[in-house]
């Protein structure tokens, strides 16, 4: 590391060193997302630490930077006597890429350890097809009578075949242990063993789920095509957690039978569980015979389900589109709606000609969702046609909804049509027309803009310094600090979020500022905007954040992953 990067990361390394305990933890956690491979040594020296938290996170640490060089000092953890020092340890070793550091892994998963451990190391490793681990698991089989240990060697078995190990395999058909005996013979079926397939064909219609839940992970470990009539019987199994394990096989179909496959599923599927996962299949079939499922669901009240019927059909491309337009004109105008929407998801000159005549609806959202499917079909036409249309359009809606897709399928030959909204009555039609002045470039408006940096309405006033900032003037910076600290929560929350457009670290001071902020709506975009920034100087108040807990887990993560790679570029 050079000495220029050793003083960039000094505040947050003097950490380690820190008598405070929630500091130190800070500081472990920041030097695992900054992932620079040479901080390892100093973490690795916290490992004797007799504070379980701080091995913990050292632990995570190693494990986000994933120098194999560290790998050894996370295996010496396995055998300890702490639990959760050990569970974490493993959980942090599949984090390594495992072809570096295999030899070591290997190592460590021999005959020395508790069994319980090798158990863990044995499913981590068999995951990677390499001789080494073949001939790993075949010792395994031959030393041990563990039936745990045996399993997890003939699950690498069952998903990598090895005509080489035929003779232990056969060895073990007749155990003592289920288990054992249906890997075992599951193993040898792969390689095309008709006796074998016929020994665990057996447990097929066991009466305990347990078993035909086994049997049916295991088959999933490597699919056959001589196994899609099995999968055939689990996918009406009384079970739904069997049924929805069954979709495992989809890929020993030829196209023609997956279709009919899951569309007999979703034929008899009640289940809501297994009904999602045969629609997602069913999603990336991409085939025109899915039409009526996935038209259905627009009509559901769950946003998700539309969301995923949108999706569907929109995937099928151009190949549904005679059927798509036949239906149309009888649809529900809700369903039009979110069709209008499919139609600029599969683009191309026939989805666009069914568009336009939308434009002339009298429906407002009609209207709205024609111009936004024309705006993902980039065209000339379109262009000119939106613009014509915004010289007679009443509706402030559907003028700002014009505004922004001219923004993104037009250039500076459209600069006069922003200029004169700029003084619009209404602040939406207002700031999408100062947002498509520096979305077509048109840098020599700085003049028009200028004004509007006193707008009485917040989201004016923002795309205002977003668009004047894209234009070369680094002084809004300082107006939307002011905002910041000024004004009412939705002008400083509106503040916050061009900060994060703009995204220059300049900013960070002044947002770090407001992480004591009570009103949640400008805390939450203050979060994001530091996410978009990728200051390091932000990294440990960040980190001090998510310990308060103020906004969900899941979206912190978000905010994080964010962070980490802003500041990785």
């Amino acid at each position: 590391m050079t000495a220029a990067e050793s003083k960039k990361f000094a505040q947050i390394i003097k950490g380690l060193s820190s008598r405070d305990r929630e500091e130190k933890l800070l500081a472990i956690r920041a030097l695992g997302i900054l992932g620079v491979p040479e901080h390892t040594d100093l973490l690795v020296d916290l490992l004797d630490s007799s504070d379980e938290l701080v091995v913990t996170a050292v632990l995570h640490a190693l494990g986000s930077i994933r120098n194999p060089k560290t790998v050894k000092y996370v295996l010496e953890f396995l055998s300890s006597d702490n639990q959760t020092l050990a569970a974490t340890a493993l959980q942090v070793l599949g984090r390594f890429s495992l072809d570096a550091v295999l030899e070591p892994v290997l190592k460590a998963a021999g005959p020395d350890q508790p069994a319980a451990v090798r158990q863990r190391l044995l499913a981590l490793v068999g995951t990677v097809k390499d001789p080494r681990v073949a001939a790993f698991m075949c010792e395994v089989i031959g030393q041990t009578k563990d039936p745990a240990l045996l399993i997890e060697a003939l699950r690498y078995f069952v998903r990598y075949p090895s005509a080489d190990r035929t003779t232990i395999l056969r060895m073990l058909c007749g155990h003592s242990q289920w288990e054992v005996s249906l890997l075992a013979n599951l193993a040898l079926s792969r390689l095309g063993d008709d006796g074998a397939r016929a020994q665990w064909k057996r447990l097929l219609k066991s009466p305990a789920q347990p078993i035909r839940v086994f049997l049916l992970e295991a088959l999933n470990l490597h699919p056959v095509p001589a196994d899609r009539e099995v999968y055939e019987i689990f996918a009406q199994d009384a079970h739904p957690q069997v049924r929805r394990l069954a979709l495992g096989g989809l890929t020993v179909f030829p196209v023609d039978e997956r279709v009919r496959f899951l569309h007999d599923g979703l034929t008899r599927e009640r289940d809501e569980g297994v009904r999602a996962a045969l629609l997602e299949a069913a999603l990336h079939e991409k085939h025109p015979s899915f039409y009526p499922e996935f038209l259905g669901l627009l009509t559901s009240s769950v946003e998700a389900q539309k969301r995923i019927g949108m999706a569907g059909l929109s995937a099928m491309g151009e190949r549904i589109l005679p059927r798509l337009l036949a239906d149309l004109p009888r649809l529900a105008l809700v369903v039009k709606e979110k069709i209008l929407l499919v139609l600029g998801n599969i683009g191309g000159e026939k989805a666009r000609q069914a568009l336009l005549p939308f434009l002339g609806a009298r429906e407002r959202w009609l209207r709205i969702n024609a111009v936004e499917a024309l705006a993902a079909t980039p065209s000339p036409a379109v262009v000119s046609r939106l613009v014509e249309m915004l010289k007679h359009e009443e509706d402030l809606w559907v003028k700002a909804s014009l505004l922004s897709a001219v923004a993104r399928l037009g250039g500076k030959a459209q600069a006069p049509l922003f200029l004169e909204h700029l003084q619009a009555k209404d602040p939406r039609v207002r700031a999408n027309a100062v947002e498509g002045l520096w979305r077509i470039g048109a840098d020599d408006q700085a003049g028009a803009l200028q004004p509007l940096l006193h707008d009485p309405n917040d989201r004016v006033r923002v795309n205002a310094a977003i668009a004047l900032w894209k234009m070369g003037q680094r002084d809004v910076l300082t107006i939307l600090s002011t905002m910041l600290r000024e004004g009412t929560k939705w002008v400083r929350s509106s503040a916050a979020f061009a900060l994060g457009e703009i995204g220059d670290k300049e900013a960070t001071p002044a947002l770090l500022e407001l992480l004591s902020v009570r009103e949640d709506v400008v805390y939450r975009n203050v979060l994001e905007a530091i996410g978009k920034i990728g200051d390091l100087r932000a990294l440990i108040p960040l980190l001090r954040e998510q310990e308060r807990q103020r906004v969900p887990a899941a979206t912190f993560a978000e905010i994080l992953e964010r962070f980490a790679e802003k500041l990785h570029q």
